[in-house]
This record gives C-alpha cells, sequence and structure tokens, in this order.
C-alpha cells in the first residue's frame, strides 16, 4: 500500500533538511550559514554612515601610526592607495600636503 499524504516536494527545495533562512531571522551568511546571535553579520564599516572628512581622518591617523617615521614620498604612496581603497580619490596636491603633515608628526 502507497502513502500518499506526503505531497512531492518541488525541484527547487532543499534536501536534507530545512532551509537555513527559515531560521531565526532568515538571515544567512555569504557562506549559506545563519549568524550566531552575539556574531556581526555586516561589515562594521556599512553600519555606520560615515562622511568622507570622517574617512579621511581615520586614513590618515591609521597611516601616522603604520608608517609616520617614511619619508613624505612613502607616506604618500601610502595614502594614495589607502584613500583608493576606500573609493576616494583626493587629487595629488591634497594627498602631498596630508602626506607632509604625518611625517612632521
Amino acid at each position: 500500500m502507497t502513502d500518499h499524504s506526503h505531497s512531492p516536494e518541488p525541484a527547487d527545495a532543499p534536501q536534507g533538511g530545512a532551509d537555513p533562512a527559515d531560521s531565526v531571522g532568515g538571515s544567512l551568511h555569504a557562506e549559506g550559514r545563519v549568524p550566531r546571535p552575539d556574531e556581526q553579520s555586516t561589515p562594521a564599516m556599512d553600519t555606520h554612515p560615515t562622511d568622507d572628512a570622517a574617512r579621511i581622518a581615520g586614513v590618515v591617523a591609521q597611516t601616522r601610526a603604520d608608517v609616520g617615521d617614511a619619508s613624505s614620498e612613502r607616506i604618500a604612496d601610502v595614502l594614495r592607495q589607502r584613500f583608493a581603497d576606500v573609493g576616494l580619490d583626493l587629487g595629488d596636491d591634497r594627498i602631498r600636503a596630508l602626506a607632509a603633515e604625518v611625517a612632521a608628526g
């Protein structure tokens, strides 16, 4: 005798258990797992809006801590790369001025 009480699942249904998105909050990490309650689910940089002046100040402070005792040219190179990484185009004159500030201490 065949049991017909269970209808077939759609072809795109997850196999082997519940869909992780059905779990608490329904959010998934990029790896497809559900975050723990105490786990940060988004990058910290994305959770707090920051204006350009604050981002510039942060990059300058971190560069000062990392390479503040290097030459102005080396500091300028680091600043250029870091500003490019955060999507800021300050122009060479501004970067050189900031590098001089960092080099001066």
